[in-house]
C-alpha cells in the first residue's frame, strides 16, 4: 500500500512503539493493544470491523538494498501503525496482493474492508465498520492495483 498525497503523508497520525504478534505485511490491518503495546490481526469478524490502524514501513533496516514484493514486519518488530482515520477522504493504492481475491471483479465505487488476515476484501455493503476504502480505479501500482478513497465512518 501507498498514500497517493503528500497530504496523507504528511498528515497521518501513527503509533510507533507497537511490536508485531505475528510475521505482518505492510498494508494489513491491525489492532493495537497500547497497554501491552502490540499490534495482532484480528480474532474475529467483530474485532475486523474495529480497525482503524494499517501498518506501514519502519525503515530501520537500511541494510536492504532491494525492496521485496512489499516489506515483512516480523513477530517482535516495531510496526509503524497509521491511524486512517486521520486521513479520512484522502487516497491509497492497494496491490492486488493485498487484497483478498486480487482486483478481478473490482470497479469504481466498490467498497472494501478489513479481514481476520489483514487483507482488505470487497463487500456489498461496508456500514458497521471503522474503515473502508471506495474504490475510485484500477491502477499500473505495484503491476496490478487499485486506486481508493479511505472512508473512516
Amino acid at each position: 500500500m501507498k498514500y497517493k498525497t503528500i497530504g496523507a503523508f504528511k498528515n497521518v497520525q501513527n503509533i510507533p512503539y507497537c511490536k508485531a504478534t505475528e510475521d505482518m505485511k505492510v498494508g494489513m490491518g491491525v489492532v493495537l493493544d497500547r497497554a501491552a503495546k502490540t499490534a495482532s490481526l484480528a480474532e474475529d469478524d467483530t474485532a475486523a470491523k474495529a480497525i482503524v490502524h494499517i501498518v506501514t514501513n519502519i525503515n530501520d533496516k537500511p541494510e536492504l538494498h532491494n525492496s521485496p514484493e512489499t516489506y515483512v514486519v516480523n513477530a517482535g518488530e516495531y510496526v509503524r501503525a497509521d491511524d486512517l482515520r486521520t486521513v479520512n477522504g484522502l487516497e491509497i493504492e492497494f496491490a492486488a496482493f493485498e487484497i483478498d481475491g486480487g482486483t478481478d471483479g473490482l470497479v469504481a465505487g466498490d467498497a472494501l474492508v478489513f479481514t481476520t488476515s489483514g487483507l482488505v476484501k470487497k463487500v456489498a455493503d461496508a456500514t458497521g465498520y471503522a474503515v473502508s476504502f471506495k474504490v475510485i480505479a484500477k491502477t499500473a501500482y505495484m503491476d496490478d492495483g487499485i486506486l481508493a478513497e479511505i472512508v473512516a465512518q
